[in-house]
């Protein structure tokens, strides 16, 4: 909707300097998709260009600029930081468990050894005598 179409139209446009300066942009052209209409044998409302600006693409006049992507919000980032945290703790506790296991598995692997190593020193003991 253009400016004051809705409501009263009470407000007062103030801002014609700008307005002359982006009125020839297509961005800002009126696309006429009704019938014209006509009083007393002329048109109200004249086609602002012969060319529709549907047929030339607005890159031409105004080149697209990527935007950085926007920050993440309020929300997302307590819901982002309560999954993240509920999700570092179990991978936490993961890794804890995975590590007594692999420190008891060597510990076993080290009484063996030790077992193993007093039997043949017995053995040696014996021998010697």
């Amino acid at each position: 909707m253009w400016f004051g179409a809705m409501g009263q139209g009470k407000k007062n446009f103030m801002h014609f300097q700008c307005w002359e300066v982006v009125k020839d942009c297509s961005r800002f052209k009126i696309i006429l998709t009704d019938p014209p209409v006509v009083l007393n044998g002329t048109l109200l409302h004249e086609s602002p260009s012969t060319d529709s600006p549907l047929d030339s693409p607005m890159e031409t006049e105004s080149p697209f600029v990527p935007r950085p992507p926007r920050p993440i919000g309020r929300k997302a980032a307590k819901a982002k930081r309560g999954g993240t945290s509920n999700n570092e703790c179990v991978q936490l506790l993961e890794q804890i468990a995975k590590n007594t296991s692999l420190r008891i598995e060597r510990d076993l692997k080290r009484d063996e050894m030790d077992v193993a190593r007093e039997e043949a020193f017995v053995i040696q003991q014996q021998k010697a005598q």
